[in-house]
Order: C-alpha cells, then sequence, then structure tokens
C-alpha cells in the first residue's frame, strides 16, 4: 500500500457556458455529471454537476493562462484542495472502512464520489489503469493534516 500526497496544478470552472469554453478549446469532457476522464498525459478532469469543472494537472496551467475574467455565465473556481493518491490491493477494503459508499474498483467504473471518508466531506475517484487501483482523493485544505495524519495511521 501507498499514499502520497499530490500538488498537481488545479483549474475549477462552473456557470451554464462552462461546457462550451472547454470544448470550444479542444478538450474531451465526461459527458454525464458525477464522472472524470483522463487526460493524454496532461491530468484528468472531473465533470462535478451539470456546468462544473475540475482540471488536474498540465493541462490546469494551460487553461489559467488562457482564463479571462468577465465571460458571461462562466466563472473560475478557486481549488486549494488537499488531493492524495492511495494505492494498493489493501486500499479498497481500508476505504470501506472509512467511506460511506461502495469504493470498490469494479462498482466505481468512471464515477466521482461525493461521499464522506474518517469524517470528513470528500471527492473520491478510482483509476484502474494497473494491476492495483489507484484511488484520488480530495477534501478541504484546512482537513488536510488531519486527512493526512488519519490516513497515515490506517495504513500503518
Amino acid at each position: 500500500m501507498s499514499f502520497s500526497i499530490v500538488n498537481q496544478p488545479r483549474f475549477g470552472l462552473k456557470g451554464r457556458a462552462a461546457t462550451g469554453w472547454l470544448v470550444a478549446r479542444g478538450i474531451e469532457i465526461p459527458q454525464q455529471p458525477n464522472t472524470w476522464l483522463a487526460l493524454q498525459n496532461q491530468g484528468r478532469i472531473l465533470r462535478l454537476g451539470r456546468g462544473e469543472f475540475l482540471v488536474e494537472g498540465e493541462l490546469a496551467v494551460t487553461l489559467s493562462v488562457v482564463w479571462q475574467d468577465g465571460q458571461p455565465d462562466l466563472y473560475r473556481v478557486p481549488r486549494y484542495d488537499f488531493g492524495c493518491v492511495l494505492s494498493g490491493e489493501a486500499i479498497p477494503a481500508l476505504l470501506q472502512e472509512i467511506c460511506a459508499l461502495d469504493t470498490r474498483p469494479q462498482s466505481m467504473g468512471d464515477q466521482v464520489l461525493m461521499t464522506q471518508a474518517a469524517g470528513i466531506s470528500v471527492t473520491l475517484l478510482c483509476e484502474t489503469h494497473t494491476d492495483a487501483p489507484v484511488y484520488r482523493l480530495w477534501c478541504d485544505a484546512t482537513y488536510g493534516d488531519y486527512m493526512h495524519e488519519t490516513l497515515q495511521h490506517i495504513l500503518n
């Protein structure tokens, strides 16, 4: 099992024009709310609602550069989340102990879960591109130290 904190660039966007703005820049987006897509060596894009997105990775830097304030029905959402990656065969069982929803890889697919983990609201997805599942978890940055300590304690 492994646990690491992730400090990748993030870009949040929301509003009725968010989908069109991303598509106009040639970005493939998840079709349904609460789903995500991997972006070829550029990170991932999460669709958190009908018109809300979180981009993490190199594409977030690119979007930050082209962003212009004052666009109608389009708002940048600052993202200061604590982010971490959990991987290994035992992680699904661990998450079943601390999460309120079914986090088994076969149940998650491309879903983005908004759930509770160790009593904290989190956003969670599961990548299955390796032999063992890899989970990405985000929570409010003010809970970062608590989440880090709790996960370290559970994993040891």
